[in-house]
């Protein structure tokens, strides 16, 4: 990213390595084409054996292709897990009633999600110099991760000078980098929320003695319109996920390891994501670690959005959750209110773009989700993946030496060069995922909302890749929840 103290800096993204490990194939496409390449020698040996040089041709060519930015291979497994899925039944989850006796737990999630989000709550952790205040932090017991959850209001970007601009994005940067410094440190995840919010309250001109009965009742008209009653609000969630086995200061002493990891994971928030929030435009006193309450209202928003208005607390015996499925389409969820359908971006802009320019996708007048994901590479896994590459467009130029370069390498090679000042400057790599969810009421709505998202991206030169297969994954990633 380059910057100027009165210019908003522009950031590059790189595509999706075309080189991996050698001539653009990962390891699952050389094991595959290594086996197609021993049936087809073995066949020439003997003599031209069609037996067994159509099949190793065949498993070359599966070896060899790619589709949607992913390997046949990759398409194949999808494909063979949502089968299973699909026998089993675990593409729908239902609360049952009969279960009302016996708690969901405290985010009362589906399936597995449930057993990995586990809620862990204290009292003694000080975050950004004030008391735990019943916040919490999240645990996955698979991983043994540990995930803090905060919210914050943003100042207006729009509104904000160049150099604000400017000094705000580049406060991004070094909360990756700092970051990335931290031991332990594992992702970094910001989603940004556009969901229902509370219906405002009715203006007092509405019932005012002064006010003419035709203003009344034509503001009345105009006040219960759909677009009014039904408020979107901008809400955005940053959560830090650490590894309890690497996340300096767990020492247990006299505390339990939840609480260790606690104020392990408080400190870390206090001295460093906090700090860089606020850098980033947050407001200051805005940052919020949020508690069980705050967590299980966005997920009853995000799973019943017809019902948030003006929704009461949800008992923490009950479920947020009461209804998920997966189409058998494998394209989209159907929740409690409403059907959402994710992607992933499969490549972002390939030009320089502005800081600010993803405020153009999520100002939308409907419910939608865009996340981010960070996860910070040691400098040690960098500089193999960059020699990987390196390596890799040496050995692809080698054998196109008599071919004009096409505009794809042109940039790769660019993008390699500048990977390489950048380590050579101490920026650490990253690993950079992106998502965006859709929601809407019906499925034709979801249609229509999805083309014009899409029609969006094109004049971004963004390609978004339905996650078929994978829908309830990739709504799992999007939610802050560590997972």
């Amino acid at each position: 990213m380059s910057s100027n103290s009165s210019k908003v800096p522009a950031a590059s993204f790189s595509r999706l390595s075309a080189t991996n490990v050698v001539l653009g194939l990962d390891r699952a496409q050389l094991a595959v084409c290594a086996v197609g390449l021993a049936l087809l020698v073995s066949g020439g040996a003997m003599g031209l054996n069609w037996f067994l040089m159509v099949p190793g041709a065949l498993i070359v060519a599966f070896g060899l292709i790619r589709r949607q930015g992913l390997s046949l291979i990759s398409w194949t497994w999808i494909w063979v897990r949502w089968r299973k899925r699909l026998r089993d039944g675990t593409n729908r989850w239902a609360y049952s009633p009969l279960a009302s006796g016996r708690p969901l737990g405290v985010l009362g999630m589906y399936g597995h999600v449930e057993d990995r989000a586990k809620v862990i709550e204290g009292d003694t952790v000080d975050v950004i110099g004030t008391p735990f205040m019943g916040a919490c932090y999240l645990w996955d017991p698979d991983k043994r991760q540990a995930t803090a959850v905060l919210t914050a209001k943003v100042e207006e970007w729009i509104l904000s000078s160049d150099e604000e601009k400017a000094s705000r994005a580049m406060a991004m940067n070094t909360m990756l980098k700092d970051l990335a410094e931290t031991d332990g440190f594992v992702e970094l995840k910001e989603t940004s929320f556009v969901l229902p919010g509370h219906t405002p309250p009715e203006p007092e001109y509405l019932s005012g003695e002064t006010t003419p009965q035709w203003a009344r009742e034509d503001c009345a008209d105009l006040w219960h319109l759909p677009d009014i009653l039904t408020p979107l609000q901008n809400m955005n969630y940053i959560s830090a996920s650490v590894s309890a086995d690497r996340l300096a200061g767990t020492s247990r002493r006299d505390r339990t390891e939840r609480a260790a990891v606690g104020i392990a994971l408080g400190e870390l928030v206090r001295r460093t994501v906090a700090p860089d929030l606020r850098g980033c435009g947050a407001r200051p006193n805005s940052i919020h670690w949020c508690d069980v309450d705050d967590l299980r209202y966005l997920l009853r928003t995000v799973a019943d959005p017809e019902h948030a208005y003006d929704r009461p607390p949800v008992d923490r015996d009950e479920p947020t959750v009461t209804w998920c499925e997966e189409s058998k389409e494998n394209d989209y969820l159907t929740l409690d209110s409403c059907v959402a359908r994710s992607y992933w971006i499969q490549q972002w802009p390939d030009f320089d773009v502005r800081a600010g320019w993803i405020r153009e996708l999520v100002t939308e007048r409907r419910m939608m989700a865009f996340c981010h994901i960070w996860r910070p590479l040691t400098m040690e896994k960098s500089e193999a993946e960059l020699r990987n590459r390196k390596s890799s467009i040496r050995q692809r130029s080698r054998l196109q030496d008599q071919r004009e370069k096409s505009h794809d390498e042109r940039r790769e090679e660019k993008e390699q060069r500048l990977r390489e000042l950048e380590q050579e400057a101490n920026w650490p790599d990253t690993d950079h995922q992106g998502l965006i969810t859709l929601f809407a009421p019906t499925l034709p709505d979801l249609d229509l909302f999805a083309r014009d998202m899409q029609q969006k991206a094109k004049n971004w030169h963004m390609k978004l890749l339905p996650t078929k297969g994978q829908q309830l994954s990739a709504l799992t990633t999007v939610l802050p929840l560590g997972i």
